[in-house]
């Protein structure tokens, strides 16, 4: 007897909002829009004939017949990803070369590594840290993460977050420097970057008039915030770089005021290349782990 099925593309769009409680995360997760979480869960709720979600004025909540289906459904998906892992592991290892930048690898891709290949045995990673722009021509490189604006002509590129820009420092130079204003920041030691720009920037986002005439040590890469953590002064950090170090009690955010960058975090890969199960495997991974740790920094946030 045939079996009767809902559609997979509504099952996983449910499975990830149901397991996040949210439609956005469950978008940023399988790498598509809020509204095709949104039509894909509404067309699965007209094939059960039932309302799986409440929509509040604070984002969704499962209803009784929402959480009894996404307990049931989280198990089967695992068993299943499990069985395809398990298929995949029959027969060689194969390599995936991935480019990454130095301050993303060293300060948030190794420390999560060890679940992947965990996931993943048959996946032979090669994690190569460097700044320099892939040419998928000439570079033997499967994939690249990068932080940019996008819109890279050559590559294949898939958003895997927005990000929001904010000062830090360490939590010993805070209590040495109570009641700051952001105004204060100007007579401060900024640590900066190559651009010098994103001080302004951010100063200007919170309202603060200044000059440009910037002093201050210029570091590379991840080394503005090691600085920063070593009670050097303030540095510009992200989510994805800094909300390990806050969580740990390494770094301290001075403000509750983020800028809004107009970049963010990409998956790149050749133009008008096929993308292969590990560059999938690897790429979904890669979604959830972003998802995982913004989520973490709006708690931290929260209890701030």
């Amino acid at each position: 007897m045939a079996r009767r099925l809902p559609s997979l593309n509504g099952l996983k769009a449910f499975e990830a909002a149901a397991r996040n409680e949210s439609f956005t995360d469950a978008a940023a997760e399988l790498l598509v829009s809020h509204a095709a979480i949104s039509r894909h869960i509404k067309e699965l709720e007209e094939n059960l004939g039932t309302q799986l979600f409440v929509r509040t004025g604070r984002g969704v909540e499962l209803t009784e017949a929402g959480q009894r289906f996404g307990s049931r459904l989280t198990p089967l998906f695992d068993q299943l990803a499990d069985s395809a892992r398990e298929a995949a592991a029959v027969g060689d290892v194969r390599p995936l070369r991935v480019s990454v930048q130095p301050s993303i690898a060293s300060r948030w891709l190794v420390a999560r590594l060890g679940s992947f290949n965990a996931l993943h045995p048959d996946i032979e990673l090669n994690i190569d840290p460097s700044n320099e722009l892939i040419d998928f021509y000439v570079d033997p490189f499967d994939l690249g993460l990068r932080h940019g604006l996008g819109g890279w002509d050559d590559v294949e590129a898939v958003k895997l977050s927005d990000v929001v820009v904010f000062p830090v420092c360490s939590p010993a130079f805070l209590v040495k420097h109570p009641a700051l204003k952001p105004a204060d920041l100007v007579e401060m030691n900024l640590i900066h970057e190559d651009k010098k720009q994103w001080w302004a920037d951010w100063l200007a986002s919170a309202g603060v008039k200044s000059s440009g005439d910037w002093r201050g040590p210029i570091f590379q890469n991840q080394l503005a915030l090691e600085a920063a953590e070593a009670g050097q002064g303030f540095a510009l950090g992200d989510p994805i770089l800094c909300t390990d170090s806050l969580l740990e009690g390494w770094l301290a955010r001075p403000f509750n005021l983020d800028m809004k960058e107009h970049g963010g975090y990409w998956l790149v890969r050749r133009k008008g290349s096929r993308e292969t199960g590990p560059m999938r495997a690897f790429r979904e991974w890669l979604a959830g782990e972003f998802v995982e740790t913004n989520k973490r920094f709006q708690q931290f946030k929260a209890k701030a």
